[in-house]
């Protein structure tokens, strides 16, 4: 699931950076152009993430992780396509919105963000005496 993830996050800087060439006019138009940010406010709470002493988690733990991990798919693939079409100018604007949506995304799951989502991903989930609780909360691990 993870390199799912990281294949979906590759893609979107991939499109950011990619771009086609245009004349001097075109990208001089572009630079004086004043693109205002759309107002990115948090809906839900993200509490601040403190990395536990222990990376052994919960069951309860390993089904937010789960549950995030589908969710995440999910976002990613529906917001792939909207930066794809998104003009130059406009994608970083809209990349930052995306990384908004991840952390409430997670936040509403019951984890503290994407940072506690990393966590998992990065420590947790590479820890041996996770591998039955994250099969028990649903995950394949191979």
């Amino acid at each position: 699931m993870s390199k799912r993830i990281l294949t979906i996050s590759i893609l979107i800087l991939t499109s950011f950076f990619v771009s086609c060439s245009k004349d001097k006019a075109e990208q001089k138009a572009q630079q004086q152009a004043v693109v205002t940010a759309p107002k990115i406010e948090a809906i839900v709470k993200v509490e601040p993430f403190n990395v536990p002493a222990s990376p052994v988690i919960n069951e309860d733990k390993a089904k937010m992780y789960v549950k995030a991990s589908a969710a995440l798919l999910e976002l990613g693939v529906s917001w792939t396509d909207r930066i794809e079409k998104a003009q130059d100018n406009e994608k970083v604007q809209i990349l930052n919105a995306y990384n908004v949506a991840r952390d409430q995304l997670c936040a509403r799951v019951g984890l503290a963000g994407i940072a506690e989502y990393n966590w998992l991903t990065e420590v947790a989930l590479k820890e041996e005496g996770n591998k039955a609780t994250f099969e028990a909360a649903g995950m394949k691990i191979q």
